[in-house]
């Protein structure tokens, strides 16, 4: 930073130094032309040829000297500067510079007419180094400006950049610490005055926060699993002891057969819709997209249901013309689960609607069941994963469907709503991005 800044300061200082010298140039001109004019006006011919000098007509002003030459260029007043060459050719096309000894000259020649005629010529003689001498001390103050200037930015650089170097090792230090001792609760703390270091260190303790609650579900996660693996394995391991423990007739044998049996469907259920959510979660799952008819869908969901519930099952459809844009087999998982939920926490005989139509831009499915509900306390926790809302429920489903209904629908674009009252049942809604124009018909449909 420091070498930056001192090639910076080279740099201005012969940008400065250029730039004085062309303004020193430009400024001697201008004045050259200006007094050289005043001083012309000065002087006047008479009829004769006779040249007439006015009051205020000098030979000098200052360091510029002042020559009166004839039609040849010949002198006729004043005296050239010591050093001065006194043979230079007369040109009034601009300022020109002439050199003697070493000591150089700038001049400005202006002619006089009188009646057409060129009878003489104003001659301005300035020596470069008086002319410089003015302009000198104002350079040497921007010179010293300039120094003071980056002087000051170096210091305040090295000042501020031993404070923020100072607070990002401590941030450092502070990550180091938490990644060695493991410990999530901790944070990184700056009450130093740069913003941005501020920001950045909140930044920091956000992305600590997300990552402890990352952890503390992971940790919950694999707790749930454990749990929710750890009773059907019980069950099939006390299967097994029974099993081998002593002569059991082939009656009791085909019973243990069928418990093993059952538990391990529910475990095949559980890793099987584990694996599904991983997939959705990490982008592992192709999602197709096709056009999905979703009354044709709930139709096709509905009468395998049907034939397994047989006549304990009572749905009433209601079917408007819905189409949406998703997997087909992702988006018949999510409706299946939402009817098996409703299905499950109904009351005996209790009728279940199912609904799809056009809600906007959104096409949806209903589902609504007049069973045990859920409360206010436990509706916001629905959708996470192995939650189940209360112990009437601890024995039923795994608490993994509506977790990966809510993420399909997430991938599709949509979500799933849900409204509830505990002993007054529960209304779902699936909501998908619509496409085509979809025109409202309804058709009665109960089962």
């Amino acid at each position: 930073m420091i070498a930056a800044l001192a090639v910076m300061a080279a740099v201005m200082l012969i940008f400065v130094h250029i730039l004085a010298n062309a303004a020193v140039e430009y400024d001697i001109r201008q004045s050259l032309e200006r007094i050289a004019y005043k001083n012309m006006k000065e002087i006047q011919v008479d009829g004769t040829g006779k040249i007439i000098y006015k009051e205020d007509f000098t030979l000098a002003e200052g360091d510029i000297h002042f020559l009166v030459l004839d039609a040849d260029g010949q002198l006729v007043f004043g005296e050239y500067p010591q050093s001065c060459p006194q043979d230079i050719p007369v040109s009034t096309k601009k300022m020109h510079q002439v050199t003697n000894d070493g000591e150089e000259f700038y001049i400005r020649d202006m002619r006089k007419h009188y009646n057409g005629y060129i009878y003489l010529c104003m001659r301005a003689i300035v020596r470069k180094s008086d002319a410089y001498s003015r302009y000198q001390t104002l350079e040497y103050l921007a010179y010293i400006s300039i120094l003071v200037v980056f002087g000051i930015a170096i210091f305040c650089g090295m000042f501020l950049s031993r404070h923020i170097s100072g607070s990002l090792k401590a941030m450092c230090r502070s990550a180091e610490m938490i990644g060695q001792n493991r410990n999530m609760s901790s944070r990184m703390e700056y009450d130093g005055r740069f913003y941005e270091l501020e920001v950045l260190t909140q930044a920091n303790n956000r992305m600590l926060d997300r990552l402890e609650e990352t952890f503390r579900q992971q940790e919950q996660f694999t707790s749930d699993v454990a749990h929710e693996l750890r009773t059907p394995v019980a069950v099939m391991t006390a299967q097994c002891q029974y099993a081998h423990g002593k002569s059991v007739s082939p009656e009791e044998y085909r019973e243990a057969f069928e418990v093993i049996e059952r538990q391990s469907f529910k475990i095949g259920e559980i890793i099987s819709r584990l694996l599904e959510l991983s997939r959705l979660d990490y982008d592992r799952r192709q999602i197709e997209k096709e056009d999905l008819d979703l009354p044709e869908l709930v139709e096709s969901v509905c009468e395998d249901l049907q034939q397994k519930y047989e006549d304990s099952l009572q749905l009433q459809l209601r079917l408007a013309q819905a189409h949406a844009v998703g997997d087909i087999s992702l988006i018949m998982i999510a409706i299946q689960n939402l009817i098996t939920n409703a299905i499950r926490y109904s009351k005996a005989a209790s009728p279940i609607e199912v609904e799809t139509g056009m809600r906007g831009e959104m096409a949806y499915v209903l589902v609504k069941d007049y069973g045990a509900g859920i409360s206010e306390e436990d509706l916001p926790h629905i959708f996470k994963r192995f939650y189940k809302a209360d112990k009437s429920r601890n024995s039923i489903g795994f608490g993994l469907g509506l977790p990966l209904t809510m993420k399909i629908a997430q991938k599709h674009g949509g979500t799933v709503l849900a409204e509830s009252r505990q002993g007054e049942g529960s209304t779902f809604t699936l909501l998908l991005p619509r496409t085509g124009a979809d025109a409202v018909t309804n058709t009665g449909l109960n089962r």
